[in-house]
């Protein structure tokens, strides 16, 4: 196991601030977030204590961001701090897994799975919720051996904290929780009504202020906009297939009323079901799972790289197939199959992309190494020595992707990830006196001056009192304690800015506004071919009159 361990330790610690090449703006948002309570024990709207932290575009789950909190103060590099939390998630996750099924084939599985890999290198939620959810299938399986009541307590308090990490387990946790209690219904109603009044009021204490907070806040805004069920333009689109159906019924007529039969096929609930089983579906696809991974190249790999091994599938089917063949089936083997099974569903309700999304369909990851791993006990079972073939064909896969990670995922992978912001923002500090406009033709600045700046909000204050909008014949964006400004740039009309001022401009865009009025203060190198290069340029105008 320890081995083991050491690999899962290498392949989430190695050069985790740089691999992926740079913190994405959500990753810079949650470390500004933490730094932010580090300091005044608020989110940076000045929330005390939130159960969402209150971000520029949405209200984010707090689990993970105060476990950056936590190490922050132990760690100050602030692009460590974001993702380590993630990377001891995702090692203690291979600890958990060889605990639930006493092998170490899972535990080798997880530790080299690109997927867990990627997730437990990023700043993201997903990994601290996977952990959580083991733990509580963990201690849950404790409970079935022993029946002891504390490990009940023990799995009740991981799962419910598991959408504390990340808001696809709210959804999800009923799933488990319906699964769970068909399969041990027994052994809880034996507990008795006195022992299981109180497991459930633990239950609700815990997950009563992540319900409060979804429903009556605005933490719920963002499922709400993202949602099948809130898809724009429904009743246009109803209409003009019912118009169609009319149209070639009826060619020339108007005044048609609907047929039964155009109703019956051609309605709201029809529209949402259709986006349900394509979303479903999709997510068992060989193209997603092992040819292209997501197409978002910050989630998957871009259409690069698969989800998991070829080797992964084979071995997943023939674990499906020992599942359905055997007889007495374990409950662990129930409820991992049923949490296959029902884990895309709550990212079949959303609809703000067209391909899968590997963050909310991360859920499906524990029982795919699950039904693998009973897929090489079976291979075992029928051929001793298939073992001598699965290790060395699973350590190519390994290094494989292991080395397309780290030579070639970086360069591919470089602007989606936002590098060089960061290297901008620092370099602008030796200018911390003079006005500054930050151009956002390329992405918003915001996060990242506040993040590495670094910008400190005073105590019992809000970013929204110093953070304002304005707009003006030079420029229309957000200005910060008025000296620095995010946003669109008039290039053909400066003169609103200070004489002092100087600009922050990708590459791209100084190009098509460049003039013999402008003076390079700096530029910043680029450490990948596929990321924009930045400028750091002075407007000097009476260059021209010389």
């Amino acid at each position: 196991m320890a081995i083991i361990l050491i690999l899962a330790g290498i392949t989430r610690l190695y050069h985790l601030n740089t691999l992926p090449p740079s913190l994405y703006y959500d990753e810079i948002d949650s470390g500004y977030q933490a730094q932010t309570f580090n300091q005044n024990q608020t989110d940076y709207y000045g929330n005390q204590f939130p159960i969402h932290f209150h971000s520029f575009g949405d209200f984010r789950t707090s689990l993970n961001i105060y476990a950056t909190v936590l190490i922050q103060k132990i760690i100050p590099d602030p692009d460590i701090s974001v993702r380590l939390p993630s990377a001891i998630f995702g090692i203690l996750s291979v600890l958990v897994i060889y605990s639930i099924t006493g092998s170490l084939i899972p535990s080798f599985l997880l530790a080299i799975s690109p997927w867990a890999i990627h997730y437990s290198r990023i700043g993201f939620e997903a990994s601290g919720m996977i952990l959580f959810l083991l733990l509580g299938i963990y201690f849950w399986q404790k409970f079935i051996k022993k029946s002891k009541i504390f490990s009940l307590y023990l799995s009740l308090l991981f799962f419910c904290l598991s959408p504390y990490f990340y808001s696809t387990a709210k959804l999800f946790l009923i799933f488990i929780a319906t699964i769970i209690f068909f399969l041990t219904y027994k052994q809880i109603f034996s507990l008795g009504i006195k022992k299981i009044a109180p497991l459930i009021l633990f239950s609700v204490i815990l997950l009563l202020p992540m319900a409060w907070d979804t429903v009556h806040g605005k933490a719920g805004f963002r499922f709400q906009y993202i949602s099948i069920f809130t898809q724009p333009h429904r009743e246009q689109i109803v209409d003009a297939l019912r118009f169609e159906d009319a149209t070639i019924d009826h060619p020339n007529q108007i005044g048609i009323k609907t047929n039964f039969l155009s109703k019956l096929f051609h309605n709201k609930y029809q529209l949402v079901s259709d986006r349900f089983a394509k979303n479903y579906f999709s997510a068992f696809s060989t193209t997603f799972l092992l040819l292209n991974g997501d197409s978002n190249i910050r989630h998957g790999f871009g259409g690069n790289y698969g989800l998991l091994y070829f080797l992964d599938l084979i071995l997943f089917l023939l674990g499906v197939f020992s599942f359905f063949s055997t007889k007495k089936k374990s409950k662990l083997s129930y409820l991992f199959f049923w949490l296959f099974l029902l884990s895309p569903i709550p990212s079949s309700l959303t609809r703000d992309t067209d391909s899968p999304h590997a963050t909310r369909l991360i859920l499906m990851l524990p029982s795919i190494i699950y039904f693998t791993y009973l897929g090489v006990q079976y291979c075992h079972q029928k051929i001793s020595w298939s073992r001598y073939l699965i290790i060395p064909l699973y350590l190519i896969s390994f290094l494989n992707f292991w080395h397309y990670y780290n030579y070639h995922y970086p360069n591919q992978s470089a602007m989606e990830w936002d590098t060089g912001m960061k290297e901008t923002v620092l370099a602008t500090q030796e200018y911390s006196s003079t006005p500054i406009v930050f151009s956002d033709n390329y992405i918003s600045f915001v996060s990242f001056f506040l993040y590495y700046f670094p910008y400190h909000l005073p105590q019992n204050d809000s970013i929204q009192n110093h953070l304002i909008n304005s707009s003006n014949e030079s420029f229309s964006g957000q200005l910060l304690d008025n000296q620095f400004y995010f946003g669109k740039i008039n290039w053909s009309n400066l003169s609103k800015f200070p004489t002092n001022t100087i600009f922050v401009v990708p590459k791209s865009e100084y190009k098509l506004h460049s003039s013999d009025t402008f003076e390079i203060l700096k530029t910043i190198p680029k450490k990948y071919t596929n990321q924009e290069e930045f400028y750091i340029i002075k407007h000097q105008p009476e260059l021209s009159k010389t």
